[in-house]
């Protein structure tokens, strides 16, 4: 099974436009013909005549390097013969050769035959070579073995019970050697740039509060879909305003500033392409300038010590996914519910790691749970959906430890029905999404029922 499409993150290819191909094949046929004066240029006429005459074959005509096709344009074997410059006349003929330095030295030039009275016409034109040098095109090394290097830093080397990257081998994308070194690095990396819990509380009066929080996102989601950004963009424009939010106490009436800065930064780290900031002043309502983005860009990028790089939950997910082989809307219902965690102000202080496996774990959980006989034991299809020693291994958390973290995320899901807040779901109802929002798994009385399930 092959899920690659939608785990992996992909770019919008641009095609090319035939007009633009045409009009650069022609500048290009001018470009040569000037270049092709440039080399002809000090070539007699006579040079010139005898290169055109040994051109019987399709190829390429140059001036230096001679007939470049796939005829041999001589009797001797594939060698290049350099020889020094050397000016001789004769006749009032001037040709030129071209070499370099070589250590083999040719043997004398031998003498041109005597000119005898019956060819009159005929005109012999010796050619005095001094030195030649051969070059050999096949690579020769010294040794027979290459010299094997030890690399910077060993990669972990999975048991095999816990090995589920060796079959992609064939699949530069999922970069199956160091898959498992990368995630260890991210968990490392989360660790060290953490977002503190109730950091928006005892605050003073007139600065940002979650209420206003909320806000912000919900109308940084429309931006980001209006834009058609990538997902990684959304996920970093939300883990900037919490970090800065955490630093700096700021006024409620910045939160729009900061929120179109913290989505400016995070094109600039994401996308291939990014909305300028005249883009981003006009869906404001030109609620600010773009020297005002500017200053608060310094501010922000200063308060975070220039320091941008905090792993993505969407990069745990799609991880994750591959690991346990989630289908497709699977992974799509996954997704929904981390876009969802971000307006909620209670998930913010949360490892990225830990909300994308309580995702994951309950999207694939509320599609099992349909198929759930009175026969089937809750225990084995939590031990089906999350094997405690594989998912333990590759993510480092068990069912254990995802517990509070999964009845926290389905009671987000079920509080749906009554937000005012609607931007991701709107989203997610989309056919291109699987109408996910919109699924019989989601509504508040199925997702109730699952999880009192696994509460027992």
């Amino acid at each position: 099974m092959n899920h690659y499409p939608t785990f992996l993150r992909s770019y919008n290819g641009k095609s090319t436009n035939s007009t633009s191909n045409s009009s650069s094949s022609n500048n290009e046929n001018d470009e040569n013909s000037s270049i092709k004066s440039l080399i002809f240029k000090h070539l007699s006429k006579v040079q010139q005549g005898s290169l055109n005459n040994n051109n019987n074959t399709k190829g390429t005509t140059r001036g230096i390097l001679g007939e470049v096709g796939n005829v041999t344009l001589s009797n001797i074997p594939i060698t290049s013969i350099l020889t020094k410059a050397k000016v001789f006349q004769q006749q009032q003929s001037v040709a030129t050769i071209f070499g370099t330095t070589s250590t083999m030295t040719a043997p004398p030039p031998v003498p041109p035959p005597p000119r005898s009275s019956s060819s009159s016409t005929t005109t012999i034109i010796p050619i005095v070579v001094d030195r030649i040098e051969k070059i050999t095109l096949d690579d020769v090394y010294e040794d027979d073995e290459c010299t094997c290097h030890e690399p910077l830093a060993k990669l972990t080397k999975v048991p095999p019970e816990f090995d589920c990257d060796s079959g992609d081998s064939y699949n530069i994308t999922t970069v199956s050697e160091y898959v498992v070194d990368i995630c260890k690095y991210w968990r490392e990396l989360e660790e060290v740039t953490p977002i503190q819990k109730n950091f928006l509380l005892n605050r003073t009066e007139g600065t940002a509060s979650p209420q206003n929080r909320a806000v912000l996102i919900d109308w940084l989601y429309q931006v980001h879909d209006r834009f058609k950004l990538l997902s990684d963009t959304f996920h970093m424009t939300i883990q900037l305003i919490d970090r800065y939010l955490q630093v700096i106490d700021v006024s409620k009436h910045e939160l729009q500033l900061i929120g179109s800065t913290a989505l400016l930064l995070a094109c600039k780290y994401e996308e291939m392409t990014i909305p300028g900031m005249n883009d981003f002043v006009y869906v404001s309502d030109n609620a600010y300038s773009k020297e005002d983005m500017k200053e608060m860009e310094r501010r922000v990028i200063s308060a975070l010590s220039f320091d941008l790089g905090r792993p993505l939950s969407i990069n745990f997910l799609r991880r994750y996914s591959k690991i346990v082989q989630a289908t497709d809307i699977e992974h799509t219902l996954g997704k929904y519910l981390l876009d969802l965690t971000f307006i909620d102000y209670s998930f913010s202080h949360l490892l990225p790691s830990y909300v994308s496996a309580c995702a994951s774990f309950l999207s694939r959980y509320l599609f099992a749970y349909k198929s759930l006989t009175t026969t089937t034991s809750i225990l084995s299809l939590i031990e089906n959906i999350w094997p405690s020693k594989f998912m333990k291994y590759h993510t480092g958390y068990t069912y254990e430890d995802l517990c509070h973290g999964v009845k926290q995320l389905g009671e987000l899901l079920i509080g749906q029905d009554s937000t005012k807040l609607r931007s991701v779901q709107k989203k997610f109802s989309q056919s291109n999404m699987f109408s996910v929002a919109q699924h019989s798994c989601c509504k508040s009385a199925y997702v109730q029922v699952a999880l009192s399930r696994l509460s027992k």
